[in-house]
């Protein structure tokens, strides 16, 4: 077994040794204990349960309540959390880490090996539905070597595992937790992390308060985080430009000036993949032919669309679910916004009199049902007649994800090309929801995951990109920078492109 190193994979850099990458916490300023930090948010926290959870505001509040093996910085480079270091052997087919010692839950129990093989496991269930699976299905076997020690056994090289470890849904949960009924984790939470939980009501608000037994010593500096649901946005701006809010976790783009020019507000701006996605499931009419997924492409002006709905906070974007930033992003070609080449397209799929269909939109976020709108205009002179219906998103998650033919997703960017590409578009793919199930794809991706060559994994990912291109199981339009902000008094907030790490045990409040 071989210690990695940044030479051979940069992105598996930080080992031993780090307590928090630089730059989150001012260093010409001195940290004070103290306060509660109340953060805004608009999506409901339906649920506590790490391993499964998907909504914006439930990633901030895991990441205040468990911990990981690893976290993910803002410069996409693992850093070490519960594991202080790892080595893997010259063909990345094993890895063993090295457990933090020390770490107690938030009942007291002592943090082993035994509860990073359980969940692990868990995730690895079927039956968990956990979408850190398929970004970890690659682990053959996963066993405790002693009490602080942990190795995994893959099915295949793959040198990212500990990026795939630092999975928001791969936190760690007890072992005894586990031998409890998976609900339970619905609304109890036993985590390592800097907060623990004081009182939940998902439809109004969450306390956290101060874990005294977190293994970074002098973290957290808050007393406590409150978590308030606004699902009025008008609402939420107001109590935040009054002070009443420290924080708003996302910010709209059309508010963003306005925030960002308040007195006392500090707004943050991170380019980012995030993107709006425009499903169309392959296995029901009209989106079972390919000239009518792009027909749609060439009715959707992409450039307009980071105008009007962004505000220019983002920039377009390919059908290519792999954004800049990425290591091994192709370059695929574009998509031009032409209303003559789809009504054509149409026509030469049988629809020479366009097509009438409704897309459907969760109420949350706003920019969902904004895209929406927006195509209708932009499609109607190219042939498509769309009905835009915004629902509320309980409705949306029950009824239309991953069931309706025709309508709006919202993700946040992942760590790596696999994690992106098994987010939603292979066959197995966690929330798969266009019924592409593309086995060449799917090949495509299993071998670049496994392929310890760098210029081999380019090939064979550039060559997923373009089919993903060319089959257009969804169209993705643009990819939207995170804006968040905070107020004054707030000192150490800061924004992730991925969106899943926050860091808040750095975080601290100055008040008069």
């Amino acid at each position: 077994m071989t210690k990695l190193s940044m030479n051979r994979r940069h992105v598996l850099a930080g080992l031993a040794g780090a307590t928090a990458f630089p730059g989150l916490v001012q260093a010409q300023a001195t940290p004070k204990n103290g306060g509660v930090l109340k953060v805004s948010h608009t999506t409901r926290i339906a649920q506590l349960n790490v391993l499964q959870l998907s909504g914006p505001a439930e990633y901030l509040a895991v990441d205040m309540i468990y911990s990981g093996l690893t976290r993910m910085d803002p410069a996409m480079k693992p850093q070490p959390e519960l594991a202080t270091e790892w080595t893997a052997s010259p063909d990345a087919k094993t890895f063993v880490f090295k457990l933090r010692p020390n770490v107690t839950f938030h009942d007291g129990s002592p943090f082993t090996s035994a509860d990073v093989v359980a969940t692990f496991k868990a995730i690895l269930d079927p039956a968990t539905k956990s979408p850190a699976r398929s970004v970890l299905d690659m682990i053959a076997d996963i066993t405790a070597v002693d009490p602080m020690t942990v190795k995994f056994d893959l099915k295949v090289g793959y040198a990212d595992l500990p990026v795939s470890v630092a999975h928001a849904n791969a936190r760690i949960v007890s072992a005894a937790a586990l031998k409890e009924p998976l609900i339970n984790l619905d609304t109890k939470a036993n985590g390592t992390g800097p907060f623990k939980i004081e009182s939940f009501d998902s439809s109004r608000l969450l306390k956290l308060v101060k874990h005294p037994g977190y293994y970074r010593p002098g973290k957290p500096h808050l007393d406590g985080v409150e978590m308030h649901l606004f699902p009025d946005l008008a609402a939420e701006s107001a109590n935040y430009l009054s002070g009443a809010m420290d924080v708003m976790l996302e910010v709209q783009q059309a508010d963003f000036k306005r925030i960002a020019s308040a007195p006392n507000s500090n707004a943050i701006r991170v380019p980012s993949g995030r993107f709006v996605n425009i499903v169309m499931r392959m296995d029901s009419k009209p989106f079972d032919d390919v000239r009518v997924r792009t027909a749609m492409a060439h009715a959707v002006d992409r450039q307009m669309l980071v105008d009007l709905v962004l505000e220019g906070l983002g920039r377009p974007a390919k059908d290519n679910v792999i954004s800049p930033g990425f290591r091994f992003l192709a370059d695929t070609p574009g998509v031009t916004y032409d209303t003559a080449k789809a009504k054509k397209l149409l026509a030469d799929a049988g629809y020479p009199n366009g097509i009438k269909i409704p897309l459907v939109c969760s109420n949350r976020p706003a920019i969902r049902s904004q895209v929406g709108v927006a195509v209708k205009s932009m499609a109607l002179p190219a042939g498509f007649d769309i009905d835009v219906q915004t629902i509320p998103h309980d409705t949306y998650l029950a009824n239309v994800w991953r069931k309706g033919n025709f309508y709006i997703g919202y993700w946040g960017m992942q760590a790596t090309e696999d994690a992106a590409f098994t987010l939603l578009f292979t066959s197995d793919a966690a929330f798969a929801d266009t019924a592409w199930n593309n086995k060449e794809f799917d090949a495509l991706v299993a071998k670049g995951r496994s392929s310890p060559d760098d210029a081999e994994r380019r090939r064979l990912y550039a060559e997923a990109q373009q089919m993903m291109v060319r089959d257009r199981p969804s169209i993705i339009p643009f990819f939207q920078d995170v804006l968040t902000a905070s107020r004054a008094p707030v000192k150490g907030w800061s924004a992730h492109p991925l969106s899943r790490t926050f860091y808040v045990e750095n975080v601290w409040v100055e008040r008069a």
